[in-house]
């Protein structure tokens, strides 16, 4: 009897050091320098050619990251950081539904060409149509005039703002400068990604 006790509390030592081991292995190998964020599923493996969109909601969600390293908002800041201060914006947090910002997509000529390309194959009316390919064509040839009310517009669609309606009162967007758009990209390591 005693035996049998002592087998059942070394097989669950056993265990518990297990799962002691593997914890501290999956934090090691998926924990993101400087974010304080881990990674898990899909966003772990990356995706380099957004093999995962499927609908409008992909499609803006991917807008909204791309447009990210252009856009600057001091309230923003507040929301996320606590401070107004610091050299760029930081990316949007998770619980607002988006991926880990060294996951976002970069806003170059290559990704805008590839979501134009998603677009015109979706089931959506022309007008939507029309209004996507109309700002990524924009995009594409460098005119950013209408990028911070485009990305106002499909954020507040997108963003799961259940829990965080602060978010929504945000109404100081505007484009970043070359520098705070350099910072953001360094920051996040998203600078030679795509090139």
């Amino acid at each position: 009897m005693k035996s049998g006790i002592k087998n059942k509390i070394i097989l669950s030592l056993v265990g518990i050091l297990f799962f002691c081991i593997g914890s501290y292995a999956f934090v090691k190998f998926n924990y993101i320098e400087g974010s304080n964020q881990v990674l898990s599923g899909p966003e772990k493996e990356g995706r380099e050619k957004f093999e995962y969109l499927s609908n409008l909601d992909d499609v803006n969600k991917e807008i909204i990251q791309m447009t990210s390293q252009k856009i600057e908002s001091d309230q923003l800041k507040e929301l996320i950081r606590g401070s107004s201060s610091g050299s760029f914006t930081p990316a949007y947090l998770n619980t607002l539904g988006f991926d880990l910002a060294p996951y976002y997509r970069t806003l170059t000529v290559e990704n805008i060409e590839y979501v134009e390309e998603y677009v015109k194959k979706l089931e959506v009316d022309k007008d939507t149509e029309g209004y996507y390919l109309s700002f990524l064509e924009e995009w594409k040839k460098g005119d950013y005039s209408r990028l911070v009310e485009v990305h106002k517009k499909i954020f507040h669609e997108y963003a799961d703002f259940s829990n965080k309606m602060r978010f929504k009162e945000i109404d100081d967007y505007r484009l970043a400068t070359p520098k705070e758009e350099q910072d953001f990209l360094d920051h996040y390591s998203l600078n030679n990604k795509e090139r």
